[in-house]
């Protein structure tokens, strides 16, 4: 796969189905004017430090989506697994501010989307590699470093590897 959005993502598969896959890229922070900018509308600056944008995937952009840790729970949260969950709701943007949303979370816009059988295919195709989530992935290791700690679980040095597989 040589599309430069997916090279050297790691994904957060979010959703699994016979209908498709939805999940967010975790390891891309949004590094412009505009993260900048979102972060004031918000009033997300007033956190300290203030929160990095990501983007999740190039499907509905203008969509935000929080990933978090499963302490916070409003209307419309899907929890995903025991530790990690998401969450669109405007709601939780209000309790950040006020200190009542969830200790960890990242804030992205848009989402990584498969339709029905497409992950699949790409996976048997080598588009992909998988491995098991990983909470510290998500919230604990540097962007910097995610890369190259998801690569070495694979026991093999993925820079010597050619294409640009993703992890998912």
């Amino acid at each position: 796969m040589n599309d430069p959005i997916f090279s050297k993502s790691l994904i957060y598969i979010c959703e699994h189905d016979d209908d498709g896959a939805m999940g967010l890229i975790i390891n891309k922070p949004m590094i412009s004017e505009n993260a900048a900018d979102i972060i004031q509308q918000t009033g997300l600056a007033q956190i300290e430090p203030p929160p990095d944008i990501y983007f999740g995937g190039p499907v509905n952009l203008e969509m935000g989506l929080i990933l978090h840790d499963t302490n916070y729970n409003i209307e419309g949260t899907l929890t995903i697994s025991k530790s990690v969950a998401l969450t669109s709701n405007k709601q939780i943007v209000l309790d950040l501010k006020n200190g009542g949303g969830p200790d960890e979370f990242r804030f992205s816009f848009g989402y990584a989307g498969w339709g029905k059988g497409q992950i699949e295919r790409e996976i048997e195709n080598g588009d992909w590699l998988l491995m098991p989530a990983d909470d510290d992935f998500i919230f604990s290791i540097p962007n910097t470093d995610k890369w190259k700690k998801a690569a070495s679980k694979f026991g093999i040095d993925i820079l010597d590897l050619g294409g640009s597989a993703g992890l998912a």
